[in-house]
């Protein structure tokens, strides 16, 4: 009896000492974005402000800007946005499920004044977890369901945090994100030059992006 309270005392030491060493091993990195990012106060003020506009009595939501359709459109947004950044420890992900290579914006969040650069995702790919991929590349031919380039080159930017898959439609082959935009930036928004590439430029270029 005593030599069984005996193994059963040493087995909770040894498992408290487990999850001690556990918890000092857990990644630096591994805080929230949400406790990070400049976004989320900003994703958090735009969500308080629209909910509010929305339970309003009989106020006109296109006096704003927007229809009812697109009020409530943009609040699921953001709140998706907000736990994006709650939920999520990785910087930015991106996976290229399309056929061809596609250009992705990232930076290694290690460096201390980070510039966003271009490098291209081959097919099937996904990007490293240490770097954090922003944004995808829209060459101004670029076919993309739900926004229109109107004939210029973009950035389609993400929250910080998004997990995002860069897919085709089966049957209009335009590019589909499966996580809403956070910006979309044509050249005069950027705050770099952006490629004069076409579509069919960026789908031959070798792939340059960190993956795992």
């Amino acid at each position: 009896m005593i030599r069984a309270i005996k193994n059963a005392l040493s087995f909770l030491l040894f498992a408290g000492v487990l999850l001690v060493l556990v918890g000092l091993a857990r990644p630096a990195n591994a805080d929230p974005i949400a406790e990070k990012s400049p976004q989320y106060a900003e994703i958090t003020q735009a969500l308080t402000e629209l909910i509010q506009l929305q339970s309003t009595p009989n106020t006109d939501p296109e006096a704003t800007g927007y229809t009812a359709a697109s009020l409530s459109q943009k609040i699921s947004d953001l709140r998706f946005q907000k736990y994006i950044q709650e939920t999520s420890e990785d910087w930015g992900i991106c996976s290229n499920a399309t056929t061809a290579t596609v250009g992705v914006y990232g930076y290694d969040p290690d460096l201390k004044s980070p510039t966003p650069q271009l490098v291209y995702l081959g097919a099937g790919q996904t990007t490293d977890d240490d770097w954090a991929c922003t944004g995808v590349f829209l060459p101004s031919d670029a076919a993309v369901m739900g926004i229109d380039l109107g004939g210029e080159g973009a950035i389609a930017a993400f929250v910080d945090g998004t997990r995002l898959t860069i897919s085709e439609n089966p049957v209009t082959g335009s590019l589909e994100f499966d996580a809403p935009l956070y910006q979309l930036l044509k050249a005069v928004d950027a705050p770099f030059s952006l490629p004069q590439l076409t579509s069919a430029d960026v789908a031959t270029q070798i792939a340059t992006a960190p993956v795992d």
